[in-house]
């Protein structure tokens, strides 16, 4: 419905007529940020739901409470909360009740209560005295109130006993002094059989090394027992009441491999050391224990067993244990909570990436996972691919968490593909290629054989295949797309290795494998090349230095496709430094790139133009407001224009002040530069990728970070109008409706005669876009005659 003239008219008065950052970028897709490290065991709600908390993780990165469905899914129902401690409890009316380790008035934490729909009420303030920065959840007793404690607080500041009734009132009972009767209790409370409280301190006690108590509710305290050396001194769990009447906990440290222990404490205070653990049988359990319908009890740690990535054990309480599951180091590893016993009779846990599920046989399946299998925190852009959609890689995430390749669909959802595991690479950077052979060709900057990066070549339907590993001689972590010469191979940089003395290398890489180095960076002609290659009109490469040259502030080169390298600039500072995003070539012939420091304003990075043969221009600086950092390939417009992003800065006009996490701009040839989006953290944050030109006309990227749910978005803008809808009303009237810069002028067309020369005569309505960026007109006097040829122009 629109053509390249129409664009390209529209632009040129949008270079006039649009204010600093008139565009808003449409959200495609919010890649989410996983819950984080679940430390507390999970609670069954009574929809037969399981909830719990982190401490870190989730959009904003301080904590989540979240709820996982026994069939898998996966939702985060809270992250405005400051670091939740670990564990919820249900309280008597059914409600979910939790603390915070920060936040609240004072910065101490706060008490709150939640629906299982997610509707989060804080119902107390902690203040330092009543209670300060508690580490674990609450626990129910017998008299409907809730018990905690907390690492700081009370008169000492060295921590405290406290008690929460429902409706919010906070009461300290105990303070700790550090010494005598213990202090700074990480872990909680567990009630006891006889209806008392009991717990345990990480310092004091005669030994120094802490000690486990008895409260009854109304505060009365005694010391059962104080922690000696072979007991170990690291407890950050609660301790668990047995089938027998004991209590049970554990150690992360002491035994006799000072590897960790279970023991038992009557209510007495008799104290025994059941459990050493050794490593073979697991090492350094974080979880309290937990008893099963057995009569046995049940636990976790975080490292040992056969891989050394943490075990499930039961130990009966006389001591005997067996070890039922070993992790197994990738996708499952390293649990640092308690299991839950469900209403089914199986067993419910975490590890650090997986909630699972297990039979009291010891038979572990996945519920699900704990990081975003689509991937997160996108560093790189996004290919067409040979079936119209697009393909992207993330740098995190995964079912390794250790990257992912994904598709953005034609309906905006996103599918996940591949799951790197170190061994096939991780930690992508770049956009792949999409070869001639209808595969894609992409690198990895870690994993692979020698842990320095990979080749691969992915299809469609999933399969990948590592080609190559880099390493020493070849070079290290490309961070590179790579691009596809005229005899078929692949060519890309790698930014750190080589031969000994080498700071980076070019190499060339065929479709069956073979990898060759064709350039060592010896700092003297450049050094650390961070993007790829330009295959120009003339067969050469071109590329950029981040650093070395002449000055030592980087360079750009050109090279043969048989490796000859000449070096046609060093940059000085002044006229720009540390060129990370290569360079593109235009219709003009001349190569244009940007610098991610340097220029005439404090250095935020440049604009500069260079032909084929050395002549170099710097013609623009940034100041911040504009943006700072300009850190990747710039792209050609439909218009002739160039488009890039910025990493860092910008800034509103009406605030000045508030910096915001990016840009993306336009620049023409000449050097007329237009701020066109502003990134503020909600709609993305920190761009690292180029951009790509649709062929609707409209531009898609990538952010880092940022978006509703913080793990990087997928944004769509359109730099020029266009029709979204036209239909004919049953009145015959004609509705149109559009997209546009948001607030920009506009005028409707209509050409009366379409045969003539200007076809487009009549304005039919003029306006502007509203401040979503949208218009919508309905035409009435389209009621009548032959159909109607519209154009939508601005201004």
């Amino acid at each position: 419905m629109k053509s390249a003239t129409m664009v390209l008219a529209a632009l040129l008065v949008l270079l006039v007529s649009i204010q600093a950052w008139g565009l808003e970028p449409q959200l495609l897709f919010n890649f989410g940020l996983g819950p984080g490290s679940v430390t507390g065991a999970l609670v069954q709600g009574p929809d037969g739901n399981f909830y719990g908390t982190s401490a870190q993780g989730g959009p904003a990165g301080s904590g989540t409470v979240f709820r996982v469905t026994p069939a898998g899914v996966v939702t985060v129902l809270a992250s405005d909360q400051a670091n939740p401690a670990a564990g919820l409890v249900v309280g008597p009316d059914g409600l979910l009740y939790g603390m915070t380790g920060a936040g609240g008035a004072f910065g101490f934490g706060t008490v709150f209560k939640m629906t299982t729909n997610g509707m989060l009420t804080n119902i107390a303030v902690l203040d330092g005295v009543n209670a300060g920065n508690p580490q674990s959840g609450l626990v129910l007793a017998g008299d409907g109130n809730f018990y905690g404690t907390s690492q700081e607080g009370g008169t000492n500041s060295v921590g405290n006993v406290f008690r929460v009734t429902p409706g919010g009132v906070v009461t300290s009972l105990v303070s700790f002094d550090g010494s005598a009767i213990g202090g700074f209790p990480v872990a909680g409370l567990a009630a006891g059989p006889d209806g008392n409280l009991y717990g345990v301190t990480t310092i004091g006690g005669s030994a120094g090394r802490g000690a486990i108590f008895k409260m009854t509710t109304g505060g009365a305290f005694t010391t059962l027992h104080s922690f000696q050396s072979m007991d170990g001194s690291v407890r950050q769990s609660r301790l668990a009441a047995g089938p027998d009447g004991n209590l049970y906990g554990t150690s992360r440290d002491g035994g006799s491999a000072d590897l960790g222990t279970v023991f038992r404490v009557t209510i007495n205070g008799v104290f025994t050391n059941l459990v050493s653990f050794n490593g073979t049988n697991g090492a350094v359990p974080f979880a309290e224990v937990v008893a099963g319908a057995d009569g046995q009890l049940y636990g976790t740690t975080e490292l040992g067993g056969s891989g050394n990535a943490g075990t499930v054990f039961k130990v009966t309480t006389n001591g005997a244990l067996t070890t039922l599951v070993t992790f197994n180091g990738t996708a499952n590893s390293s649990p640092l909570a308690g299991l839950l016993l469900a209403n089914d009779g199986n067993f419910y846990g975490t590890s650090r990436s997986q909630v699972f599920k297990m039979t009291p046989g010891g038979v572990l399946s996945e519920v699900a996972s704990l990081i975003p299998l689509k991937g997160v925190l996108p560093q790189a852009g996004l290919t067409v691919g040979p079936d119209g959609n697009y393909y992207g890689t993330a740098g995190a995430g995964g079912s390794n968490n250790l990257g992912a390749i994904f598709r953005l669909n034609a309906d905006g959802s996103v599918a996940a593909l591949f799951s790197f595991n170190g061994t096939n690479g991780s930690v992508p950077e770049a956009a792949m290629t999409l070869g001639s052979d209808g595969n894609f060709y992409g690198t990895t900057t870690q994993g692979g054989s020698n842990q320095s990066g990979t080749v691969f070549r992915f299809s469609t339907n999933g399969t990948l295949t590592t080609l190559a590993s880099l390493g020493t001689t070849n070079g290290g972590s490309p961070q590179c797309q790579l691009v596809q010469g005229a005899d078929g191979s692949f060519y890309g940089t790698a930014p750190e290795q080589g031969l000994p003395g080498s700071l980076g290398t070019v190499f060339r890489v065929t479709t069956n494998g073979v990898l060759t180095a064709l350039v060592l960076f010896n700092g003297t002609n450049g050094s650390n090349p961070e993007d790829g290659l330009t295959l120009g009109t003339d067969g050469n490469f071109y590329g950029t230095t981040a650093e070395g040259g002449t000055n030592g502030a980087g360079t750009v080169f050109k090279m043969t496709p048989s490796g000859v390298l000449t070096d046609l600039f060093s940059f000085n500072g002044t006229n720009g430094s540390i060129p990370l995003g290569g360079v593109v070539q235009g219709p003009d012939g001349v190569l244009y790139g940007t610098t991610a420091a340097g220029g005439t304003n404090l250095g935020y990075g440049t604009i500069f133009k260079i032909t084929t043969n050395g002549a170099f221009t710097s013609f623009f600086s940034f100041n911040f407001t504009n943006g700072e950092e300009p850190s990747t390939k710039m792209i050609l417009g439909g218009d002739g224009g160039l488009y890039g992003t910025t990493f860092v800065g910008g800034s509103l006009a009406a605030n000045p002040l508030g910096a915001g996490s990016g840009t993306v701009f336009r620049i023409t040839t000449n050097g007329v530069f237009t701020p066109l989006i502003l990134f503020q953290g909600t709609n993305g944050s920190d761009p690292l990728a180029p951009l790509l030109l649709a062929g609707d006309g409209s531009f898609l990227g990538t952010t880092a970070q940022g978006g509703p749910e913080g793990g990087g978005t997928i944004f769509r803008f359109v730099n020029a109008p266009e029709f979204t809808n036209i239909t004919r009303m049953p009145d015959g009237s004609i509705q149109l409706a559009g997209d546009g810069p948001p607030l920009a002028g506009y005028r409707l067309l209509v050409a009366t005669n379409p045969a003539a020369l200007r076809p487009f005569n009549l304005v039919v309505t003029s306006n502007r876009f509203g401040a979503d960026g949208k218009f919508s007109f309905a035409d009435h006097g389209g009621a009548a005659g032959p159909a109607k040829l519209y154009r939508l122009s601005m201004p």
